[in-house]
């Protein structure tokens, strides 16, 4: 160890004469040599403190217990291993132990909290960077930031290290302060896979405050969001965001509506209702005003065709009052109307008029905003764009399920402040 330190010491007093002894020198000269020469430093002196610490006295003891079968593990032999840090690629010798039972056991190595061959600030980086980048492109930053790895071994451990974990268990319950609101919003986008675009579902939570009238803008602090998402079944989805929301502390310590009060926001979509009735019940349920005027489009290019703008416009204007007044009987009598007129679009029309009658109660929105209650769903429609599709949406991109799964549970950490705590979290379980 002496030697490595002397070593550097001469290398760091010969950098110093050369770079001082030229005038012309460049700030950029020195920068480059020096973090050249740092980064060479680094990795040595790192290789050497801990190749000194690794064959310590107490790392190389007779035995050791067995942690398969509380058996005595004997001491085997000693073998080098590379381990990737942020120093470098480091290959330290270590000792190993043997068990009758067959296990191998290395006590310096359970004492590293490492990640396979990673430490964790360098599992941390790469998982950070691939929540971000396309695989391809984080290898490449990786690389930049002076962690080598191959853009495959990336995508691997970015699967391989989200197996059997919930963003659920990495946020911390918040409660809900006097006059303030939960919001439960769930949604669906699509992304590409090899057999096709499949539907991956959305979920967040947030709270805030009423309206102080029925013109002010609501909005939901981004702080106080947290997010799930995953391409999976309706069943996988109402557990994680039930879990999420428990987390949260919807409905803690055996709260019920009366003591709280909880707002679903979605589309018609049915999946979304029943989740809101099995897991929120007696919750406010509002379909998104949008989504429900984006219907009364609809109507109108059946009855009028596409191009006629000005008749769909007119129709839909008019509309649009009963609607937002939760005058739903008065929507589904004009649209039956225009049925009357088109025959031929029957089916189609009454489909829309099942869609106006099935949501009328979740259609009263001028009631809802003269309470102050959102009756926009943005803040789901916001998450899709963020927590999917700027990710997993890029070009050529086609995923499997797995690994889908596996970069939404990343980048819900993400998004949901919660890294930290996971990591802190890693590191109590590899020191018990």
């Amino acid at each position: 160890m002496p030697s490595i330190v002397a070593k550097i010491t001469e290398e760091v007093q010969k950098i110093f004469e050369d770079l001082t002894g030229d005038a012309s020198v460049l700030i950029s000269d020195v920068e480059e040599q020096v973090s050249a020469a740092i980064a060479s430093w680094g990795q040595r002196l790192s290789e050497g403190i801990l190749s000194e610490i690794a064959n310590a006295p107490d790392m190389a003891r007779k035995s050791v217990v067995c942690r398969e079968c509380q058996g005595r593990s004997r001491r085997y032999r000693q073998r080098s291993r590379s381990f990737t840090t942020v120093c470098g690629v480091l290959r330290l010798p270590r000792w190993e132990y043997k068990c009758q039972c067959g296990a191998i056991y290395v006590p310096w190595e359970a004492r590293q909290h490492l990640k396979g061959r990673y430490t964790q600030a360098v599992a941390a980086a790469m998982m950070r960077v691939a929540a971000k980048l396309n695989y391809r492109a984080a290898a490449a930053e990786l690389k930049h930031q002076g962690i080598e790895i191959s853009h495959t071994t990336l995508h691997q451990k970015v699967q391989a290290w989200s197996v059997g974990e919930s963003v659920s268990d990495y946020v911390g319950k918040a409660s809900l302060d006097v006059g303030a609101r939960w919001y439960v919003s769930c949604d669906g986008c699509y992304t590409n896979s090899r057999v096709g675009w499949q539907e991956v579902k959305v979920g967040s939570i947030g709270k805030d405050y009423p309206h102080q009238n029925a013109t002010s803008v609501m909005k939901i602090r981004p702080p106080r969001l947290r997010y799930v998402a995953s391409r999976g079944s309706v069943a996988d989805f109402r557990h994680q965001l039930a879990a999420l929301a428990t987390q949260t502390g919807i409905y803690q310590d055996e709260k019920t509506i009366a003591d709280e009060e909880v707002v679903v926001i979605g589309d018609g979509a049915v999946w979304i209702w029943n989740l809101a009735d099995e897991h929120f019940p007696g919750a406010t349920e509002i379909v998104d005003y949008m989504h429900a005027k984006t219907h009364l489009y609809d109507v109108a290019k059946q009855a009028f065709g596409e191009d006629d703008r000005d008749a769909i416009e007119t129709w839909v204007d008019i509309t649009e009052t009963p609607l937002y007044n939760g005058e739903t009987s008065k929507v589904v009598a004009r649209i039956r109307a225009l049925e009357t007129q088109n025959p031929d679009m029957a089916d189609v029309l009454k489909r829309e008029v099942g869609y106006f009658q099935k949501h009328a109660h979740r259609m009263q929105y001028r009631t809802f905003n003269e309470k102050g209650y959102q009756i926009g769903s943005g803040v789901i429609e916001s998450a899709c764009k963020h927590v999917v599709a700027e990710r997993c949406k890029l070009a050529g991109m086609r995923w499997s399920k797995p690994g889908i799964n596996a970069i939404l549970f990343w980048r819900c950490l993400l998004k949901n402040d919660s890294w930290d705590t996971y990591w802190d979290t890693q590191d109590r379980q590899n020191a018990a």
